[in-house]
């Protein structure tokens, strides 16, 4: 954790990271006490104009938040900006979230449940009556502190979390717990908040969602259109109770649910006081969504369910306390065994039968029809039955009660969607959702410099709006000064909803930093590395870990040679300088009239002085040219000089020359 402070916030360690940004456990000096401080780095991501209304929002949402002081809620301090970071100071709370008790392996006791999310719905109640609504219900939202009790966290973050919505109007996240009303973007009140604790304790009770499904798509059009599985259905061991007092917390209409937190405890623990034998009655549902009626007794009956009491384990069957109950339930039996009786007699008796009542017993049972309409989504894509074109225009599926699954299906581009009808699909409408098979949306790291390659071809720096062929594997890769490259695979067939989290998700690493310390010399020399120019007098370079060139000149003394270096960090920097020192090089010639010009080996020609010449020369190898000026005949001769004396050169020109 290289950052070691926010404002005056002591930075001492970090406790998580999630999609709007870090947690880190602080220190307030002021009151010398540790928080919890949540950093918000979503707004880097949006337009300048929509920034400053989020960070407003989240100021005023976070003004209202922090006035709420109850035990089922964490308490908020602070909200601050410093260094362009927005962050929220609240209460450490030692604890688990709940969503480490939502599968079927780690869930909690009933009576637990029951107590904890009573408390939170106290708590939200607490909130709503103080104006405060929360907007983001979910397991990870809900702290277990002691055995049986919550606290609800991230008052004040729900509003900045909106933000997170793409151009082409997709939620970022999981949209599981949002109520209908909040999907469909109407003016919310406490009830929706009460809506996503319902999915909560559904999820806690059988350790599925109540609304299951393979996209954010499907998943909203459910949570909007279809009812909640029955959870005695997705976990037989739950008690029938809760199923009841699912229906009314589930309901699609807000005006159906529970009117308050208090209403939904108390409904909840009375039906948690039934399972353990008490069994008292719950409250009502209102009669129509216009009339609010006082809560009273008892809520309504169950739905029909395919499921019956007896293979439910026989909860509801054969009670004696109900008025009427065990009579019919009696008359019933009577009627069933007579009827049994009557056509048993008649199957040993049908020889001596006359031929119409014989037809009559020995006829086929008649076949029940039952009717479906099934569209697609998008509109107009074609649909089949079960591997043939459904001839229906109208989109309805006419299929056989009890008979095997028909299978209804459809395909836009590479995606297929198929679904089996069951008889509880009778009377209903199935959407075949299928998602696009292309992603249009942007990409940013918010780094300079950054630059991004598709499947091989550049295509420029970021940000960049992206438009990819999801039919195909697609790969990105990231570069940045700084920074290690990075590859984004995305496999064929993902979902939009897929590929945007793994954009949102993507990260670059830091390069680690090394240090390079340059060597001092007999000469001054002009030193350059990666082709960037050393300032004068600095030995000491931070450099980032890995392959460098470095280049050292130094035009007086004939130096000019280059090295790689490779730097590790944490490592001292393994390079053999092999620095050269300072000679002489003496050049005699006979006759004296000539000229003196020097290379080094594959270089070009410099004339340096006249005859006899004593050159300062670095050492190493030489090419030297001696030039008889009356004749302008030459002699070359590579000379290689080392540290200390170096025989002199001389050369002569006879009479032919």
């Amino acid at each position: 954790m290289p950052q070691q402070s926010l404002g005056r916030y002591r930075l001492l360690s970090e406790l998580g990271r999630g999609a709007m940004g870090h947690v880190f456990l602080a220190h307030d000096p002021e009151i010398d006490r540790n928080v919890a401080l949540k950093t918000i780095q979503l707004l880097g991501a949006l337009p300048e104009k929509e920034r400053e209304e989020t960070r407003e929002r989240v100021y005023r949402e976070a003004r209202a938040a922090g006035k709420l002081l109850h035990p089922g809620i964490v308490t908020l301090f602070d909200v601050g900006d410093a260094e362009g970071t927005l962050f929220l100071a609240m209460e450490h709370v030692e604890g688990e979230t709940l969503d480490l008790f939502c599968k079927p392996e780690s869930r909690l006791a009933p009576e637990t449940i029951v107590s904890i999310v009573a408390g939170v719905a106290e708590a939200l109640e607490y909130a709503h009556h103080n104006g405060v609504i929360h907007r983001d219900i979910k397991p990870a939202n809900l702290i277990r502190v002691e055995n049986d009790r919550a606290k609800i966290m991230d008052f004040g973050l729900a509003r900045a979390s909106e933000a997170q919505v793409t151009q082409d109007g997709a939620l970022f996240g999981t949209p599981s717990y949002m109520s209908p009303e909040q999907i469909r973007g109407e003016a919310l009140d406490g009830r929706s908040d009460l809506f996503s604790l319902g999915v909560v304790l559904y999820e806690l009770l059988s350790g599925e969602r109540p609304f299951a499904g393979d996209s954010v798509s499907s998943i909203l059009y459910r949570i909007v259109h279809e009812p909640a599985r029955e959870i005695v259905e997705v976990s037989p061991q739950v008690a029938e109770p809760f199923q009841r007092f699912l229906q009314r917390a589930l309901a699609k209409d807000r005006d159906e649910r529970f009117p308050h937190g208090g209403a939904f405890a108390a409904a909840l623990r009375a039906a948690g006081e039934e399972i353990s034998g008490a069994a008292p009655q719950l409250p009502e549902m209102p009669t129509s969504p216009g009339k609010k009626k006082e809560p009273s007794q008892e809520l309504p009956p169950r739905r029909s369910s395919r499921r019956s009491a007896a293979a439910r384990g026989g909860r509801g069957a054969g009670r004696t306390g109900d008025k009427g109950g065990g009579g019919g339930g009696k008359i019933a039996l009577l009627m069933l065994i007579l009827l049994a009786a009557l056509v048993a007699a008649g199957w040993f008796f049908r020889d001596r039968l006359p031929e119409p009542l014989l037809a009559l017993i020995e006829r086929e049972p008649e076949i029940i029809w039952l009717e479906t309409l099934v569209v697609s989504e998008p509109p107009g894509l074609p649909i089949w039955v079960n591997g043939e074109p459904l001839e229906a225009p109208d989109g309805r599926v006419r299929f056989a009660a009890g008979a095997e699954a028909v299978t209804v299906s459809t395909e836009a581009g590479c995606r297929t969607v198929e679904r089996p009808l069951t008889d509880l699909d009778a009377g209903g409408e199935v959407v075949l959702l299928v998602e696009s098979d292309r992603f249009e949306g942007a990409f940013d790291l918010d780094l300079a410099g950054a630059t991004i390659t598709l499947n091989g071809d550049p295509i420029g720096e970021l940000p960049q709006q992206l438009s990819l062929d999801l039919c195909q594997d697609n790969q990105l890769t990231v570069s940045a000064p700084g920074y290690q490259p990075g590859v984004v695979d995305l496999a064929a067939r993902m979902r939009p909803s897929d590929v945007r989290g793994a954009l949102a998700a993507f990260e670059l690493s830091a390069i680690p930093r090394a240090t390079l310390e340059l060597p001092g010399a007999q000469m001054a020399l002009v030193w350059y590395v990666d082709g960037q120019r050393v300032a004068k007098g600095q030995t000491t370079l931070d450099l980032a870990e890995g392959e460098h060139r470095i280049r050292f000149k130094n035009d007086r003394y004939w130096v000019d040679e280059r090295r790689s270096v490779k730097l590790v960090a944490g490592q001292e920097a393994d390079v053999a300088w092999r620095l050269p020192s300072l000679t002489t090089l003496v050049v005699q010639a006979f006759p004296a009239n000539c000229t003196v010009s020097l290379r080094k080996p594959g270089g070009r020609w410099k004339e340096v002085d006249e005859t006899p010449a004593s050159l300062r020369l670095a050492t190493g190898e030489y090419e030297v040219r001696v030039t008889l000026r009356a004749t302008g005949a030459s002699k070359e001769q590579r000379v290689t000089l080392r540290a200390g004396e170096n025989p002199p050169l001389r050369v002569s020109f006879g009479a032919g020359s």
